[in-house]
Order: structure tokens, then C-alpha cells, then sequence
């Protein structure tokens, strides 16, 4: 017996035993199509009076046979442009034979199905039920720290292709790094797809954003049909902003920072690199300083208002990095 004769006996066999996957399935059925002989031997094995009572399957109330022979048929007639050699008058005469094969199709196909995308209740939570002080972990160890009203979805158990859930409010992700699975936060027509980083979501029906701390993010937003229509990769520092036309900018960290002097009365630093202030500070009063390379990586935490002037905002800084600012021609050194 050859190779191939071997293969399709051992589909056969697979197939009334109930092991056979879709992929198999619609394999062996595209093979009987395609001779005389094929059809005798796959008959030879089991009669088709005998499938449903060898086989494994269960089979589901809602399944459509009728339409699966449809789509099977369909598939055969693509296979008989390709292949010439596949006789569909005999499969049009042979009617139930072939709806047969199409109802364990339609069975393995659903079992494929449960197999590649596993049913996982949803899980809904809000965060006015969350008690607890630390923060709400999901399936994959992923850390979500609730501000506000929020409410999140996911499943129990993550799909095999990616980590999807559904979030409204305001709340800082910690994903957890997984390079084949995407984490993806579905909310107010935005996707924001990470691979293992560190954001704040701000999730408003009117204009919402993220903040990146670390890692990487894409930004795309969605029209009511679920339709893209703008991207955005955001690097640690931006912001990304979307309003509910669906616009979408990036902001830079002293753009942000700004922003937040105008609306909060307080620019606070935290954690910040030097270099990073530095470049806030010229971009918010409009100076012009010039900073030391070896002071560059300092890193400092600090709170000031919208009443400090330059002058003590970075005499504080001078205190808390023990660095020395001067002026020379209007130019701000520090060293």
C-alpha cells in the first residue's frame, strides 16, 4: 500500500472513530469527490447508515445541515474549477451520502471551533464593587488599579490569539509582557493594543487618553461599524488623545505636563529624569536652559504650582538633585 492510500485510510479511520478535526474532515471529503475508487473505499470501511452510531460527536440542536451540505457543495464546486477531475454529478446523485459527510463535517467544524476558541464566561466588574485596596489581576496576571468609576469585562480564560476586554472609566494597566498575545482594551470606539507595558486610560464617552509610562502602545480608533480609521504609536512619555468623532493626536510629555499646570494649578514631576524636566520647564515658561550632561539621568520627585516662578521652581530642583543652577544671558546653567 502506498503512502497516500495509507494517509486516507488512516482519515477514514480517524473519521468514524470521531477523532477527525475539520481540517481532516474537509480533507477527506474533497478526496471521495475526487474518483470512483475514493468513493469505494471510503464506503468500503462503514456504511453511511452506521456514521452517527461510531462516532463520538454530539450533535448540537441548532446544527443546520441542510445549509452545511450548501456550504460544502459550494466548497466542492471551487475544487472542480481547480481540480477537473472531481465528478459532481455523482455527489448531486448521491445525495444523502454526501449530506452525511456534511453533518459530521458541520460537527467537526464545531468542535474545532470549541477547541481553537475555548467558551469563557464573561466576567463584569465595577470598580464601586471592587473592595479590596490592591489592584483587580486578570487571567493572564495582568494588574488593573481602578481611579474612580470604572467598570471592565474579560473573559475567565483568555482566547489563544489574543487578550481582549472591555473598559469604561479611568484605571492604570500593568500588562503583563506576552509577545504572541496581544492585550487589547476595547472602549468608545478605540482599541489600545500593548504587548507588556504600563499606561494610564482615561476612558470619557466625550474625550478620552492614554498615558504611556513604558513599553509600547498602538492607538487605533473605530467607527460604528467597527471600521478603522486612524492609528496611533504612542512612546513612554506621550499621550494619545481621541475625541468621539474619532480624531486622534499625540501629545509630547510637556504638552501634557502643560495641560495639566492649566487645568490642575500643579505640575507634578514624579520619578522624572532631569532632562526630561528640563525640557518641560523651556517648553512651559518659554526659557531657555542648558543642562550639564552628567546631571542629565537625575532623577527627581517634585510638586509645584502655577504661582512659582522659574526662578524658585528651579532653585527647589537645585535642592532636591544637589546640582547648582546659574544665569548667564538669560540662560539658565545646570550643573
Amino acid at each position: 500500500m502506498n503512502s497516500v492510500n495509507e494517509k486516507y485510510d488512516a482519515l477514514i479511520k480517524s473519521y468514524f472513530d470521531g477523532q477527525s478535526t475539520a481540517e481532516e474532515a474537509l480533507e477527506l471529503l474533497s478526496w471521495v469527490a475526487e474518483s470512483e475508487d475514493n468513493r469505494i473505499a471510503f464506503k468500503s470501511q462503514k456504511d453511511q447508515d452506521e456514521v452517527w452510531k461510531l462516532t463520538d460527536f454530539a450533535m448540537p440542536d441548532d446544527i443546520d445541515v441542510e445549509g452545511a451540505l450548501s456550504q460544502v457543495n459550494a466548497k466542492i464546486d471551487a475544487l472542480e474549477e481547480e481540480t477537473p477531475v472531481v465528478e459532481m454529478p455523482w455527489l448531486r446523485r448521491n445525495y444523502k451520502m454526501v449530506s452525511g459527510i456534511a453533518a459530521a463535517v458541520v460537527v467537526a467544524l464545531f468542535l474545532g471551533f470549541l477547541v481553537n476558541k475555548p467558551f469563557s464566561p464573561t466576567v463584569t466588574l465595577a470598580s464601586n464593587d471592587w473592595n479590596s485596596e490592591e489592584a483587580y489581576v486578570l487571567p493572564d496576571g495582568s494588574a488593573v488599579t481602578f481611579e474612580g468609576e470604572s467598570r471592565i469585562s474579560h473573559p475567565k480564560r483568555f482566547g489563544l490569539s489574543e487578550r481582549l476586554v472591555e473598559f469604561e472609566g479611568t484605571a492604570l494597566f500593568d500588562v503583563a509582557k506576552d509577545e504572541n498575545h496581544p492585550f487589547i482594551v476595547h472602549c468608545n470606539g478605540m482599541d489600545v493594543e500593548v504587548l507588556g507595558t504600563s499606561f494610564l486610560l482615561n476612558a470619557d464617552e466625550e474625550k478620552s487618553f492614554v498615558d504611556l509610562y513604558s513599553g509600547k502602545v498602538l492607538m487605533t480608533t473605530l467607527d460604528r461599524k467597527g471600521h478603522e480609521l486612524a492609528q496611533l504609536e504612542l512612546n513612554p512619555g506621550e499621550r494619545g488623545v481621541w475625541n468621539a468623532d474619532g480624531e486622534l493626536r499625540m501629545m509630547t510629555y510637556p504638552e501634557v505636563k502643560k495641560e495639566q499646570l492649566e487645568q490642575e494649578r500643579v505640575l507634578v514631576f514624579d520619578d522624572a529624569c532631569l532632562s526630561t524636566i528640563v525640557e518641560t520647564l523651556e517648553y512651559i515658561y518659554e526659557i531657555q536652559i542648558r543642562l550639564d550632561e552628567n546631571c542629565a539621568s537625575k532623577k527627581i520627585t517634585a510638586r509645584f504650582t502655577d504661582q512659582d516662578p522659574i526662578e524658585e521652581v528651579l532653585e527647589t530642583i537645585a535642592v532636591v538633585s544637589n546640582v547648582t543652577v546659574t544665569k548667564t544671558d538669560n540662560v539658565y546653567v545646570i550643573r
